[in-house]
């Protein structure tokens, strides 16, 4: 037994540098909420092993762990109203204690036998209207070693129940067993099926070979503890936790939970290096576009200083050649009317001319008229 113990020993402090390294690295990668999970683990890893019930409002959790407890008083309080409003941990004391851990958590010591192998916590409803209980809830779950999931017997279809079970077993796969509590406010054949309508739902999400137990606080209190159902859920406890197995199991349960914490960091780190490749390719994508537009544009500049300077060309020449004409068309017109200014004062001299020459005969004549008559 001292082998064992020793070996047990060894065996945390080797998981309890594991969990360490695990909590230096999600501190590493900024992940806040992973951090506080795995420093939650690593705080109770020299826990015992721990049951945490869950359920809804009203579903019966704190009559199922009173009744389980066999301390013949409440200790989780029982009323119509919800009462559970903090996590109550409860485990061994040699004497009774309440521990207040912070607003939403208390520590419950008590000296009941089983206690000294496990500890049940007792959670707010998955459906309280009341703030923070389901985060806390939530919160708790990681570093669960057995989860009870509790059931109304007469309803235990609530889709905000089963929402909450695929964060257990989705997220965490936890270990779940099913306890359908107020057994004795329906017939037989109908909680046979209800209990048959939970088996086929449970091996539907994927839980192999489920765990189911029908139960009534009730009667267990009244002293009928071979309808009650309790005997069952003593029995499974007792050939699959405790009897000096629950220490390994809670060893087992840290390294699974670890390596879930570890999947989730790896899948985060592949999705991470995907996106980076997808978005390498997107800017090499980005750039090769870029350089042929680059080279594209610097065609269509050039062809265009190529389209500007012909047209320069083009237009310069058209303009040489307008001007050359334009020139000869001037001194064609210039010599035109050169020559017509010319011509007509030539034809001006030489009539002035004609006139003047041909007046003195006229006159000579009618002188000579004269000179005859006379």
């Amino acid at each position: 037994m001292s082998l064992i113990n020793q070996s047990t020993i060894a065996l945390r402090a080797r998981i309890d540098e594991a969990v360490k390294d695990l909590h230096e690295l999600t501190i590493k990668i900024n992940h806040a909420d992973l951090a506080k999970t795995v420093s939650d683990l690593r705080n109770r890893i020299n826990d015992p092993f721990m049951f945490v019930i869950v359920g809804e409002v009203k579903a019966g959790k704190s009559s199922f762990i009173n009744a389980l407890l066999q301390t013949d008083r409440e200790i989780t309080k029982v009323a119509p109203q919800p009462m559970t409003d903090t996590i109550q941990q409860i485990v061994y004391g040699e004497k009774e204690e309440v521990i207040v851990i912070n607003p939403f958590l208390k520590k419950i010591l008590i000296p009941v036998d089983i206690l000294k192998e496990v500890a049940i916590v007792d959670t707010p409803g998955t459906n309280t209207i009341i703030e923070h209980h389901q985060e806390i809830t939530e919160s708790f779950i990681p570093a669960s070693d057995l989860i009870v999931f509790v059931f109304e017997a007469k309803n235990p279809y609530r889709q905000s129940a089963w929402d909450f079970f695929k964060f257990i077993h989705g997220d965490w796969r936890k270990k779940v067993i099913f306890v359908l509590q107020q057994k004795d406010l329906m017939s037989a054949e109908d909680l046979e099926v209800n209990m048959q309508g939970v088996l086929d739902y449970a091996e539907k999400q994927g839980i192999h070979q489920p765990q189911i137990f029908a139960t009534s606080a009730k009667l267990e209190k009244d002293g009928n503890k071979t309808e009650s159902g309790f005997i069952p859920v003593r029995h499974y406890i007792l050939e699959n936790i405790t009897g000096g197995k629950a220490p390994v199991l809670k060893l087992e349960n840290s390294v699974s939970t670890c390596l879930r914490i570890n999947d989730s960091i790896r899948e985060g780190l592949d999705l991470r290096q995907q996106q980076w490749e997808a978005d390498m390719e997107f800017r090499k994508d980005i750039k090769s576009t870029l350089d042929n537009q680059e080279l594209k544009s610097n065609r269509q500049v050039d062809q265009l200083v190529e389209n500007i300077l012909a047209g320069y060309d083009r237009t310069t020449q058209a303009k040489e050649r307008e001007l050359r004409e334009g020139l000869s068309l001037f001194s064609l017109v210039r010599r035109s009317i050169s020559s017509i200014f010319t011509k007509n004062f030539s034809q001006r001299v030489v009539g002035n001319s004609g006139q003047r020459t041909g007046a003195k005969p006229e006159r000579s004549a009618a002188r000579k008229t004269a000179r005859w008559h006379q």
